[in-house]
């Protein structure tokens, strides 16, 4: 792990799955509605609210209630969200503009880029 952005958002992400797995909730569980790449380079660019909506694509109800309830009562698991939200928007706009559509599809497939949906969602950044 030379790149030490790309280190980081591993370590993030590894954390807030953990977490997340607690609540019996799993990102190889939910099949999210699929962003176009053009969505998710806006959203490296800066862009944020209704014109980004579309990575927002987890749809799943029982995962979005049990995440929304422990980012309000969970103090850990809310700083840790945090914290993963923000490396991963800080590694996407890093990278973006290096991708390639495909890359930006592949990328859009991981358990991290699902946590982003998820956490996304429940934390607002979508609408």
């Amino acid at each position: 792990l030379q790149d030490r952005r790309v280190a980081q958002l591993i370590q993030a992400s590894q954390d807030i799955l953990t977490l997340l797995s607690q609540d019996g909730i799993y990102m190889d569980d939910l099949t999210p509605d699929r962003a176009k790449p053009e969505i998710w380079r806006r959203f490296a660019g800066g862009e944020r609210g209704r014109t980004i909506a579309g990575l927002g694509g987890i749809r799943d109800r029982s995962s979005l209630a049990l995440t929304s309830a422990r980012m309000r009562q969970d103090s850990i698991f809310r700083d840790t969200a945090h914290h993963f939200l923000r490396t991963f928007d800080k590694t996407l706009a890093g990278v973006a503009d290096d991708l390639s559509d495909a890359e930006i599809v592949a990328m859009a497939e991981t358990r991290t880029s699902r946590a982003f949906m998820l956490l996304g969602r429940v934390a607002g950044m979508f609408d």
